[in-house]
């Protein structure tokens, strides 16, 4: 290297980073590494760990880890030193790879966030499928139309705006004797329709026996008049 002034100018790296680096769609592997969750950690180790992941460095656990503090094989997250029991314990918070009392985990990312991926049931949605049929769809109508729903202990299913009553209470809250009511009406329902059946076959039957006399008329008045009409020698 010269010493002359204006040549000591410090060069940059020999293999320059134009593009960044982007991890395989089709990858099983990159999936894992993605799905990999970054939680209950310190904001450094959140960092060095979401770096690991961005750059395909991260190397998810084939066989659980040992805790430093149980001495127990509860770890089943790759670079952590302590478990999640440990370190929750107490009331305490302690970061799951380095060990150090924190005052707040780092928020990891929506991607990195177990939790995040998990839907909490309605009350209402799984109160609509106790309903019959067609109160189910008048419900689902009202919803596909864009009108939000909630429950009412008073009034029952009502809109959350206009508080217009979609479905009573009464019709939601059934009692011993609706029910009895509903299931006698079904075996009604069903004896009425077995008889209609046995009706139509009646009908059936007699219309083909209809038909054979017919046929049997017919075939008489014809044998009569081939009898009849011989040719005169």
């Amino acid at each position: 290297m010269s010493l002359r002034p204006g040549n000591n100018k410090k060069k940059g790296q020999k293999h320059q980073n134009t593009y960044t680096y982007h991890h395989n769609k089709g990858s099983l592997i990159s999936r894992k590494i993605l799905s990999s969750p970054l939680d209950l950690l310190c904001d450094r180790c959140l960092d060095i760990l979401s770096w690991k992941v961005k750059f395909n460095k991260y190397h998810p656990l084939k066989n659980p880890g040992k805790c430093n503090q149980c001495l127990g094989k509860n770890i089943y997250k790759a670079y952590r030193t302590i478990c999640d029991s440990c370190a929750t314990k107490e009331g305490k918070k302690r970061c799951t790879k380095c060990g150090e009392e924190v005052e707040n985990y780092a928020k990891p990312d929506v991607r990195n966030n177990p939790e995040a991926g998990v839907k909490k049931k309605s009350p209402v949605m799984e109160l609509i499928k106790t309903l019959k049929k067609k109160y189910q769809k008048t419900v689902y109508r009202k919803i596909n139309t864009g009108v939000r729903i909630e429950y009412d202990e008073e009034k029952g299913i009502i809109d959350e705006e206009t508080k217009e009553v979609i479905i009573s209470l009464d019709k939601i809250v059934k009692s011993d004797d609706d029910e009895d009511e509903e299931n006698g009406e079904d075996e009604n329902d069903v004896e009425e329709d077995n008889n209609d059946e046995e009706d139509k076959k009646e009908e059936k039957n007699e219309i083909k026996e209809n038909k054979k006399e017919e046929e049997n008329i017919n075939g008489k008045e014809g044998e009569d008049i081939d009898t009849s009409s011989k040719p005169e020698e």
